[in-house]
């Protein structure tokens, strides 16, 4: 490690003393904030572009996946000991629509060189249908071992190890996956051919190989954004020497090398060329100008990733609020930009500068999740370390004083088993995330928040505390006391309680109460000056005021039953961007007035419901021409069908609609007439017809369709013309469907489910 940042340092001191010169390199990069917006609205598919040249090799890992006729379990592994793809090429199949329609359940799980056997189980048990989870993190490593290889023997699964580097794990792992000759598979990824090669006897490796110039450069093309010109032409036989067939190495490059003038690319290869022909030193080369060339606000975003695991899905969501907190996202110029939209603009940069990867994508085309590429993790957490950035703590490190950063931690997260308790943490800490879902944790996160609460310094300094999927974390009572904290992330911790002085953080930003057991919200909460962002579980107000934080940007999960919403303050959140409410069939009427009222809405889930459950009716008043409105979410019985909804709309879900007969037919016309919708989810009970007919020159720009759950639906006709763009077609549970006349493109992108 010491090495690796001896070298990034190197490469540092080189880029900085080649633009101290005269008429040199300059230190000219793209202003995320004023330029990014060339990016909106694009989604970046940096699987494809990996995949890039490897045809071949998707159409063969897919073939033995689904179209091998061999019965008993089957192990294929993906081999390179380069960056080559290998994650790429299997979360793209993983992916596809034959591949998922093929298998009744399926698991993707990132193997860490210090991973926990236990922690694994149940994650996977997660992943099979009808499985039930209720209280699995009390079971015993045995009961969950019983649990899962009962489980899966009932199902036919493909479950990938990503990042695979042990054959000891291997022989520990594979006692879970019995053979039911089922035609069960596993794909495992490594760089380790001896791992590959012991995986499964009667499977042949997969080998991934370097890509040819060919494709090298029409993918670099790609990434500059550049067509074959002339002048780019000039540079192709040192750029692909540079970049030896290696994808990373392209992408990063290509990603850079988008961001400048023309002019300046041959000092950017000279500069590359010095740093000599170690392939094994390339990747890390390239990474470190990347990273050099990034603005300020921007490095400091890319480094925050190191705190989460290597290989995690962290959720977007989480990230931007997170940025936000620790204060990385500076004022745009632009009056119509808040903090939120530059924030979205930074990860959209450092996508398209393939520092960030895209793990899952929302139906909308929006990242859900990102991680930071293991190939630039492997480089940048040991950076992170060493400028006390942040620091990291997982099974093979201890946390002692022979450190001497850790007197003055200012970022600390605790992976996977070690807890972080000692006074030489507290003086300095801002920051603090934990990935630990044991359950012996919680004490141990308790001590150190009194600990931090006692100490005078830790109890200004601590901005945020991030315990999402922690078990049940024992919060002190006098939480309230961290007067700096902005954000408190609580999401699938399982608490019961919201401890009373949250209401008293003055600079809460984000409260974060999403799957958790918690019904009720202290009253001052409410009051919060500075909250931007609260995330419930349709919780409902203790005392609810008029005087909500007009500053609000996201109200998901608030239970207002039949009290008018005005009681809450919601028609003076003029500001909210993402709504999601549960109301009574009373209220719903004075409830789509308000919302009405708030023109800045994007997301919109709204729920009718009494307190025991009982589906109501949901009275639609939307208006039609509501300017911003573009994802939407119904939950009720809709009785006079489906009227005219907001033009803008992208996304459509609608569930318990109870649409039938005549009124069902009529508002399948009118939905396929919104001319922006690009996914339409029909979900249990939605659609209680025996008939649905999707005509042609409907649905222009639809891309998703799933049908779950209509029990009633005997025929589904899609007619030649409709739906031209249509990449999914989902049917689940729709038992009596009988006759399915779907015409082509739409038969192509069908999955039938059980």
């Amino acid at each position: 490690m010491k090495e690796l940042v001896e070298r990034l340092r190197a490469v540092s001191s080189k880029i900085k003393e080649m633009q101290d010169r005269p008429h040199d390199l300059s230190n000219k990069t793209v202003d995320p904030i004023s330029e990014v917006s060339v990016l909106e609205g694009l989604q970046y598919d940096q699987q494809l572009d990996v995949l890039s040249g490897r045809g071949d090799e998707e159409e063969e890992l897919v073939k033995r996946l689904i179209k091998d006729e061999e019965e008993s379990l089957r192990v294929i592994p993906l081999v390179s000991e380069e960056a080559l793809g290998k994650t790429a090429l299997a979360r793209t199949v993983y992916n596809r629509p034959d591949v998922r329609k093929h298998f009744q359940c399926r698991a993707w799980l990132h193997i860490p060189k210090d991973f926990k056997y236990e922690d694994l189980l149940p994650n996977i048990l997660r992943a099979i249908p009808e499985c039930v989870l209720k209280g699995i993190e009390l079971l015993s490593e045995t009961e969950l071992t019983f649990m899962l290889v009962k489980s899966l023997m009932e199902h036919r699964f493909l479950i990938v190890l990503d990042d695979f580097c042990s054959v000891d794990v291997w022989f520990k792992l594979v006692r879970l996956f019995a053979d039911a000759a089922n035609r069960s598979r596993v794909i495992l990824t490594t760089r380790d051919p001896i791992v590959a090669r012991s995986a499964d006897p009667w499977s042949c490796p997969l080998e991934l190989k370097l890509l040819t110039d060919v494709v090298s450069w029409d993918l670099f093309l790609k990434k500059v954004g550049r067509s074959d010109d002339t002048e780019l032409n000039k540079f192709r036989v040192e750029i692909l020497r540079l970049c030896r067939g290696l994808p990373p190495a392209i992408l990063l490059l290509g990603g850079l090398l988008s961001t400048i003038q023309l002019t300046e690319l041959s000092k950017i290869i000279d500069l590359l060329a010095q740093f000599g022909e170690d392939q094994s030193l390339l990747i890390s080369n390239i990474a470190a100008f990347s990273y050099d060339k990034l603005p300020d606000e921007l490095k400091s975003c890319f480094l925050y990733l190191a705190l989460f695991p290597k290989g995690y899905e962290i959720p977007t969501r989480r990230l931007l609020h997170l940025w936000l907190a620790e204060g990385f996202v500076q004022e745009s110029p632009k009056a119509s930009d808040v903090p939120e939209d530059v924030a979205n603009k930074y990860l959209r940069e450092l996508i398209g500068r393939n520092m960030i990867e895209i793990g899952r994508w929302k139906s909308d085309g929006s990242p859900k999740t990102c991680r930071m590429p293991c190939y630039l993790y492997d480089v940048f957490l040991p950076k992170a370390e060493e400028e006390g950035f942040l620091h990291v703590h997982h099974s093979k490190t201890g946390c002692t004083s022979a450190h001497p950063l850790e007197f003055n931690i200012q970022r600390l997260a605790d992976q996977f088993g070690i807890n972080s308790t000692l006074d030489s943490h507290v003086g300095h800490l801002c920051t603090y995330v934990s990935f630990d879902p044991q359950k012996q944790s919680n004490r141990q996160i308790g001590k150190l928040l009194k600990k931090t609460i006692t100490d005078r310094s830790g109890s200004v300094l601590l901005t945020v505390l991030d315990l999402e999927g922690v078990y049940k974390p024992m919060l002190p009572e006098k939480l309230g006391e961290l007067q700096n904290l902005k954000y408190l992330g609580l999401r699938w911790t399982g608490l019961d309680l919201c401890p009373e002085s949250v209401g008293n953080l003055p600079r809460l930003e984000t409260l974060d109460l999403k799957y958790t057991n918690i019904t009720t919200l202290p009253s001052p909460v409410w009051k919060a000056k500075n909250l931007r962002h609260l995330h419930m579980n349709e919780l409902s107000i203790q005392k609810p005021s008029k005087k909500l934080s007009t500053n609000l940007r996201t109200l998901m999960g608030l239970h207002i039953g039949s009290k008018d919403p005005k009681i809450y303050g919601l028609d003076r959140c003029t500001n909210l961007r993402k709504l999601g409410l549960t109301c009574h069939s009373k209220s719903v009427k004075k409830t789509t007035e308000c919302i009405r009222r708030l023109v800045n809405l994007k997301t919109l889930k709204l729920r009718s419901r009494d307190r025991f459950g009982q589906v109501l009716d949901l009275e639609l008043n939307l208006c039609i021409e509501h300017p911003a409105l573009s994802n939407l979410y119904l939950f009720g019985v809709i009785k006079d069908g489906i009227g005219d909804l907001p033009q803008r709309l992208k996304v459509l879900t609608l569930s318990m609609s109870g649409l039938k007969d005549n009124k069902g037919e009529e508002s399948m016309l009118r939905l396929g007439e919104l001319p922006q919708l690009k996914v339409l989810r029909l979900f249990a009970h939605s659609y209680v017809g025996s008939t649905m007919t999707c005509e042609k020159g409907k649905f222009p720009e639809l891309r998703i369709l799933k049908l779950w759950k209509l029990e009633k639906l005997k025929r589904l006709t899609v007619k030649d013309g409709s739906m031209p763009k249509l990449l999914e077609l989902e049917i689940r549970g729709c038992k009596k469907l009988k006759m399915l006349k779907v015409e082509p493109p739409a038969r192509e992108r069908l999955v039938v489910r059980p």
